[in-house]
């Protein structure tokens, strides 16, 4: 057993290695400066990050990148037919449990970060910018106190849902790109939260809609991978300057080991990888190892480019309860378990825990 587990990471370990020419994983808002940021999204889209592939070089490099990420998943693919990769997936499972808790932990940590640094979700977005910027910061105060205590947690959670509500008045579409934090403002609203909680204490562990309260981990992973796809197309293919400058003012093309040597290159894989990701969260497809990824780059991000913090916990939030959800609405649990049931029940059905 503990050989097969070595080939696992061994396994992941090459995979990840696979994206590293293509991936700059940095949000473009936290490590450039806000006005260039800003005056930037306002211009005109532009397809330049196509024009790598112009390039025979960069195309040669693109497709053999392509065709071993698609061995690759293959192979893990394969893998998880097997006991061992079953075994690992029960593994993580057995601590489902605590899924929620990470959320929770993270939307009210992240709350009270925003309302500190008086801003909303990130620091691109000042809190200076929306009508009642002092009331908001201190309903945001309050709100993260809640959540985290569990104590009125659908009256936070509403509250924060009618501050996101504002936030599109003002900065528009580009919130899309925090839509992870609604999937979890929208569960908590609809469910609330009664485990560790004074909500539990106080109203007992009775449930709503207990119908669609499976669909709780659905909602917050739709969310993510719409805001992932979302910050993808719209910072990396449709402004490319975003992300070229990054790599630029960070000079990443040193690392040749890591990047190639043609920024635009690096934008578009970052674009492509960014959108997989991305996908593969919404369809739930190879889910496990795509989230593993995602939390190796934004680790990999936090450290190299120093970014806050605290805009980053709703994404370990998130993954972690991602990684140890059991599959429910995804592709991977059609594929993977239950082929006692029919196909099209497998789709909506959550595993049944051992």
């Amino acid at each position: 057993m503990k050989s097969s587990i070595k080939k696992v990471f061994t396994f992941l370990g090459v995979f990840v290695s696979l994206f590293l020419p293509f991936v700059a994983y940095a949000h473009e808002a936290y490590v450039l400066d806000h006005t260039f940021f800003w005056s930037e999204l306002s211009t005109p889209w532009n397809l330049e990050a196509l024009k790598a592939l112009e390039n025979p070089v960069d195309l040669r490099l693109f497709f053999i990148i392509a065709i071993s990420i698609i061995v690759a998943l293959g192979l893990n693919f394969t893998l998880r037919r097997f006991s061992v990769g079953k075994k690992i997936g029960e593994s993580f499972e057995k601590l489902s449990s605590y899924g929620p808790l990470f959320v929770r932990a993270a939307i009210a940590t992240a709350f009270f970060f925003s309302a500190a640094s008086m801003s909303f979700l990130g620091p691109e977005l000042p809190l200076s910018h929306m009508p009642f910027a002092h009331v908001l910061q201190i309903l945001l105060y309050v709100a993260s106190v809640c959540i985290a205590l569990g104590f009125l947690t659908e009256v936070a959670a509403l509250i924060t849902l009618v501050i996101f509500t504002m936030g599109f008045f003002v900065y528009g579409s580009y919130l899309i790109t925090y839509l992870n934090y609604l999937g979890e403002i929208i569960v908590l609203v609809l469910f609330g939260m009664r485990k560790w909680s004074i909500d539990g204490l106080m109203l007992g562990v009775t449930k709503r809609l207990p119908r669609l309260q499976k669909y709780e981990t659905t909602i917050i992973r739709i969310c993510y991978g719409i805001a992932l796809i979302f910050a993808a197309i719209t910072v990396k293919f449709l402004h490319p300057a975003l992300t070229i400058q990054v790599v630029n003012q960070w000079n990443l093309t040193q690392f040749h080991w890591l990047f190639p040597h043609d920024p635009i290159l690096v934008t578009l894989g970052a674009g492509l990888s960014e959108f997989a990701i991305g996908l593969f969260i919404i369809l739930g497809f190879e889910m496990r190892l795509t989230v593993l990824i995602s939390l190796f780059y934004i680790t990999l991000s936090l450290f190299f480019f120093r970014e806050l913090v605290w805009p980053h916990l709703m994404l370990y939030g998130i993954s972690f309860n991602l990684l140890v959800q059991p599959e429910v609405f995804t592709l991977d649990h059609i594929f993977f378990d239950r082929k006692s049931i029919k196909l099209w029940k497998r789709l909506f059905l959550p595993h049944k825990r051992s």
